[in-house]
């Protein structure tokens, strides 16, 4: 099955491109999207890699990715200038705060 995902001469888009204002959410779902939907999609997509590419490439795929959303979050979130303890105490609030959030729609709704 395959699917167009738009105009051909549309200039490719970068993770920060997509991502955009975080605490806005998806403009078209919202900021109350339950980690299931995420799941569904993140697996489904394993799947179908799997099933196309062999299971070591989609583990390849997946590990790219993450590695990808791990520098988008530093380079955006994160001090990189912080001495190395710093740096983790630094990381441990963020994600807190991360965390935090979460919990506060959650609750929210």
């Amino acid at each position: 099955m395959e699917h167009s995902s738009g105009s051909p001469h549309k200039e490719p888009q970068n993770l920060s491109s997509y991502i955009g204002p975080l605490d806005s959410g998806r403009e078209n779902l919202g900021t109350e999207i339950p980690v299931s939907v995420y799941r569904l999609l993140e697996y489904s997509l394993r799947e179908e890699l799997a099933e196309r590419l062999g299971q070591e490439e989609q583990i390849s795929i997946f590990r790219g990715a993450g590695y990808r959303a791990g520098v988008f979050f530093a380079e955006h979130f994160l001090d990189l200038t912080l001495e190395f303890s710093d740096f983790i105490a630094q990381l441990q609030r963020r994600l807190e705060e991360l965390r935090s959030c979460t919990n506060r729609r959650r609750h929210a709704s």
